[in-house]
């Protein structure tokens, strides 16, 4: 149990990491650096493993992974997704819905099983390409919301199916995650098994969602909150928090069911008020979940890495996600280009990645430079992903018109 001077102390560090997350963002800005790259980056340099071993208060570090930080990340990551919630009407799901649901397969599917056949050409054990695989399936979609908020992109198409195949892709990642633990501990398993875990998981959520859909807005927006000052903001991040904990405890991710309870509010009447209230909180833990999530890179295990594993599984991370979400989105779009903003957009790895990870070392099934290896891979996607996007949102869309024309010329 921690101590009231440890608390205090991780509280500064806290504090500490805000500041020059937003130093660093700011750096970033004026380079034209997505300012999330400056944030994760802030976590690199003066994480406990970096400089922030060297800032002491009272003989101790102030920068520490432990509970308090950890629970701040998980409330960072719980506030950002609720506030991209925000954005999208469940009509916006809707409308998005064969895409996003075909593009957040895929992009599950495709590095679980590029990942298990590349361990087993590697003959490693099947244990470990399960929990990496499970590890490198889902997107972090927190920096990719954050990278398309500051190009003002997120009511864009290509945004829209991003984020709900990026929600979808979590769902399917937890599901993937429950079989795998079901397959290591020796329980039950068959292929029925698969289908009807996954199937419950997603089902779970789409039951949460629709219920909240429908009942939410009806509290929300009752008289008696919406002319006490401070009620209706009060009540939402309640729901907010309340759906996060609803959705852990029924095996999903957290963040997925604070995505739904703004997803959910955004159909209300008085939805101004709290996108504002949820601004303000955003901006203190935004920077904060992004600084804690470049904290956990040792620099010191970089050095031991399993190159073989970290450039076939770097180059899974990036091929999966291009090609398994890129190609169904172009599809869907009728365009190529804008089909390779969606596979961008859902190369970065984060939250539930970061999880499995650590699951997967303390449990036996990886060894620390495979762990390692990984963490490097989530932290490079996450650095890369907005890079990549604000680029492929800048490169004007070339039509079937216009490579017509230019294959027209060169034959000229």
């Amino acid at each position: 149990m921690l101590t009231e001077e440890a608390i205090l102390r991780t509280v500064v560090g806290i504090t500490f990491l805000i500041f020059m997350a937003k130093v660093f963002a700011s750096i970033g800005h004026r380079f034209k650096i997505p300012e999330v790259v400056g944030e994760v980056l802030a976590g690199v340099v003066f994480g406990p493993y970096a400089l922030g071993s060297m800032i002491k208060l009272f003989g101790e570090p102030i920068i520490q992974i432990n509970e308090i930080t950890s629970a701040f990340a998980l409330i960072g990551g719980i506030v950002v997704l609720f506030a991209a919630g925000l954005e999208f009407t469940f009509a916006d799901f809707l409308n998005a819905g064969l895409p996003s649901f075909t593009v957040g397969t895929m992009g599950v599917l495709a590095p679980f099983l590029m990942v298990i056949g590349i361990f087993s050409l590697l003959q490693r054990p099947f244990s470990s390409g399960l929990l990496v695989g499970a590890a490198m399936s889902a997107t972090s979609i927190a920096i990719t919301v954050r990278t398309l908020e500051e190009m003002n992109q997120l009511h864009s198409e290509e945004a829209r199916i991003i984020v709900n195949a990026a929600i979808i892709d979590d769902v399917l990642a937890i599901a993937i995650l429950t079989v795998v633990i079901s397959i290591l501990s020796g329980g039950a398993f068959s292929g029925l098994d698969i289908v009807w875990k996954t199937v419950s998981a997603l089902g779970l959520w789409f039951v949460m969602l629709i219920a909240s859909v429908y009942l939410l807005p009806l509290f929300i927006d009752l008289p008696m909150l919406v002319k006490a000052t401070g009620a209706v903001e009060a009540a939402s991040v309640a729901i907010c928090f309340g759906l996060a904990f609803i959705s852990a405890m029924i095996g999903l991710s957290p963040i997925v069911g604070a995505f739904a309870a703004g997803m959910a509010i955004a159909g209300c009447k008085c939805i101004l008020r709290v996108r504002e209230y949820a601004d303000k909180f955003k901006m203190i833990f935004g920077p904060l979940f992004f600084a804690i999530t470049g904290s956990y890179l040792n620099l010191m295990d970089v050095l031991r890495i399993d190159y073989i594993i970290f450039i076939l599984l770097f180059n899974i991370a990036i091929i999966s996600k291009v090609v398994g979400c890129g190609l169904p989105a172009s599809r869907f779009l009728k365009n190529m280009d804008r089909g390779l903003r969606v596979g961008i957009g859902m190369i970065s790895r984060g939250e539930v990645g970061f999880i499995v990870a650590g699951l997967a070392l303390s449990s036996g099934h990886i060894q620390n430079d495979t762990y390692a290896a990984l963490i490097s891979i989530f932290m490079l996607t996450t650095v890369l992903t907005p890079f990549l996007l604000s680029k492929s949102f800048t490169t004007p869309i070339l039509t079937k018109r216009d490579i017509k024309r230019k294959l027209h010329m060169k034959v000229e």
